[in-house]
């Protein structure tokens, strides 16, 4: 567990779904990850166990939840990729944008697990991620195709 000032970040439990669901079947949120492809609700658990098989590796990826209305609002961590770079992910509920808890998250998530070098990927059109990632340490390193898609490419060594 890894506490910020606002936020607390826990690995997934089952009982996380529904709140989880809510967050990852917003099409403003899914359309700007991995694949851009619709997230249903019966994926959910799939992608809960797949954020939890990270930690076996020494990464990991956690529930990230608003201490003040203790809602589950997203998740951040590190995993690993089949090309085996390991990359730093957030996502955040539409309703908790432009706040500053992705950037919170990730610095806690980045002090947490020192393991470098890491890879951030973020859609060109997504400036507030971009933006993000920048404030973070990451250094932009180009254009490529991952998941099938062209995304922005940043590193931290």
């Amino acid at each position: 567990m890894i506490a910020t000032q606002r936020l607390t970040l826990r690995r997934f439990t089952p009982a996380d779904e529904p709140a989880y669901a809510t967050v990852m079947t917003n099409p403003s949120v899914y359309g700007m990850l991995g694949f851009g492809k619709e997230i249903t609700s019966d994926m959910i658990p799939g992608i809960i166990q797949s954020h939890e098989s990270a930690w076996g590796h020494g990464l990991g990826v956690y529930a990230v939840i608003e201490n003040i209305s203790g809602k589950l609002i997203g998740h951040c961590g590190i995993r690993g990729l089949p090309c085996g770079r390991k990359e730093i992910l957030y996502a955040l509920a539409e309703s908790a944008w432009g706040k500053g808890y992705a950037t919170e998250a990730a610095k806690a998530v980045l002090q947490s697990h020192p393991a470098r070098p890491l890879i951030a990927l973020s859609y060109p059109t997504n400036a507030a991620s971009i933006n993000i990632i920048k404030k973070l340490g990451f250094r932009h390193i180009g254009q490529e195709i991952i998941f099938g898609t062209k995304l922005e490419s940043f590193i931290l060594e």
